[in-house]
């Protein structure tokens, strides 16, 4: 049995030295492109891609072993590894959403390069689907199906009307941001990869929907009646609770883009042209805020303000919503 249980410290730590492995062979093949002269499909991505799904295998495989040993009895030993290798799991899946922003962002503001639809798919799209689908795949096993706390319905054959009101409470959110990401980035190629900002509302305003709808979903997974006994309704709080975090996270992050955007718009208006090396001497230019500038900038800055106070609203509401007892 002790043997079992470093095992299961084991694996997650060798899962993290893969990880790190791939990001080195990643940076290595990297070597050979300049700043702003990558392709479009770079091997580097699909190295890290399964260097960290070899990582997150691993961690799951480690929880899955503790979770089985956990529910037969509780020590001290098996209580730390449990929830070390739980930590894991969270980690592994904050790097897997780190590897998907990243691959977003580095093909959203890399404007010197020739947009080939293939290319745009194999090199940006496919990786952040991947990295959902894994991100989702990790969560579902991690919380709908360990055997330590199981939740309603779960004795049955297939799932029950609680587990798939859990599982769209925690998916949606994951899914929802990476349909975001590739919707944003299909509508600022077919602008030209212009208009930014409208982009960003677009990307937004998908992330706010699923939040809320995974909330909801997941207000109706804590509100059902438990099977056997309470403690099995626990994975519906913890979904309430993962979106409700999430909606804070959005919340902040949105509204600091929408006054970011705005300040941006309005400094815009502002220009002045190279003079030498004496700020003094130069000679400001100022444009009008005329229709083209206010919807092209300010419109879009205020749209994402607009979307926070809706998606905050709708949010709490639901989370809150008074549940009808029979």
């Amino acid at each position: 049995m002790e043997k079992k249980l470093r095992i299961n410290i084991v694996l997650p730590l060798l899962g993290v030295l893969i990880a790190w492995v791939a990001m080195v062979l990643a940076s290595v093949f990297d070597l050979p492109w300049d700043y702003g002269q990558y392709p479009e499909v770079k091997a580097s991505t699909y190295v890290v891609l399964a260097g960290l799904t070899v990582g997150s295998a691993l961690c799951l495989w480690a929880f899955k072993r503790s979770d089985s040993v956990h529910a037969a009895g509780e020590t001290p030993l098996v209580r730390a590894e449990y929830r070390f290798n739980g930590l894991m799991i969270v980690i592994a899946m904050v790097f897997m959403a780190i590897f998907a922003l990243a691959t977003f962002m580095n093909s959203f503001g890399n404007t010197s390069l020739a947009v080939t639809p293939l290319g745009r798919f194999v090199g940006t799209y496919l990786p952040i689907i991947l990295a959902a689908g894994i991100e989702v795949f990790l969560l579902l096993q991690s919380t709908l199906y360990r055997k330590s706390s199981p939740v309603a319905g779960a004795e049955g054959k297939g799932l029950s009307a609680t587990q798939k009101a859990l599982a769209i409470g925690y998916t949606l959110p994951i899914l929802g941001t990476a349909l975001a990401v590739i919707v944003g980035l299909i509508v600022f190629d077919i602008q030209g990869q212009q208009l930014e900002t409208w982009s960003w509302v677009v990307i937004q305003a998908i992330i706010g929907t699923s939040i809320v709808l995974g909330t909801r979903f997941a207000a109706k997974a804590r509100s059902a009646k438990p099977v056997v006994r309470a403690p099995r309704v626990a994975g519906a709080a913890g979904a309430v609770t993962l979106n409700y975090v999430l909606s804070l996270v959005f919340a902040g992050v949105v509204s600091i883009m929408s006054f970011s955007f705005a300040t941006d718009a309005v400094n815009r208006l502002k220009t002045n042209d190279y003079c030498g090396d004496t700020r003094e001497s130069c000679k400001w230019n100022y444009a009008e805020m005329d229709a083209s500038w206010f919807m092209t900038k300010m419109l879009p800055a205020f749209l994402l303000l607009v979307l926070v106070e809706v998606a905050v609203y709708l949010v709490i509401t639901s989370r809150n919503k008074e549940v009808v007892t029979a």
